[in-house]
């Protein structure tokens, strides 16, 4: 019977991955196994290769920088997975039957635009809005939501709920940012009918989008944490 990592070898394996600056233990338990499974494939061949011999050769395939890419890699996979489910997420509100809602906001945006002769006074109100909402946010649930995790370990997908979440950072320079624009294109009113309908669709679209990374995201980011590491979970 072919030799196998135990459970001592596997202890030693995480050792090892910290010694080598691998902090994340999600990063961990996807180097620890792709460590144990060259392992035993030497063994396959030399059963009588000690582990130290096995870990070192392993380790050599690598390169200098192994660890490190496969760290990024990570990231970028998280990164993608998240941004195909955001994409999903928000292309679901311009699909049947979630449409019509989208429709009709954007559909009432417009004809406010109509209605109130100088738009900047409706974009400053929404984006004051978003200000508002953000820092309402970051008090009343950013805080308590946030993924705990047992002191001692960190995890890729916990920083990934953070960067996502710390969008509000952002947000919180949007109304500045439009009268500012504003100001220097010297605009009180846009009368273009185009531009108006434009500016309704981008105002619902951007709410949605907020939405979905503020609120969507941050909860199935934190599924998928207690799904794979709810022992750590505080």
């Amino acid at each position: 019977m072919n030799r196998q990592i135990t459970n001592e070898e596997t202890d030693q394996l995480f050792q090892f991955c910290r010694r080598h600056y691998v902090y994340h233990y999600d990063v961990q338990v996807e180097l620890v196994d792709h460590l144990a499974s060259a392992i035993e494939e030497q063994w396959e061949e030399n059963p009588e290769l000690s582990f130290d011999e096995g870990l070192k050769n392993s380790f050599k395939k690598f390169g200098i920088h192994g660890f490190s890419k496969i760290k990024s890699q990570k990231v970028k996979e998280l990164r993608r997975k998240y941004n195909r489910l955001l994409w999903h997420y928000f292309l679901e509100f311009y699909r049947w039957p979630k449409v019509i809602t989208t429709f009709v906001c954007t559909l009432g945006l417009f004809l406010l635009f109509q209605v109130i002769e100088k738009s900047i006074w409706i974009i400053g109100s929404f984006m004051l809005l978003l200000f508002i909402g953000v820092i309402l946010y970051h008090f009343l649930i950013f805080k308590k939501a946030k993924i705990e995790a047992i002191p001692g370990k960190s995890f890729l997908l916990v920083d990934q709920y953070s960067r996502v979440t710390q969008t509000y950072s952002v947000i919180a320079q949007l109304p500045n940012i439009s009268f500012q624009t504003f100001n220097i294109l010297g605009l009180k009113s846009i009368e273009n009918i185009w531009i108006l309908l434009g500016l309704s669709f981008f105002m619902v679209a951007l709410t949605v989008l907020l939405y979905g990374q503020l609120f969507y995201l941050p909860k199935k980011i934190k599924e998928h944490f207690l799904e794979q590491f709810a022992e750590f979970a505080v």
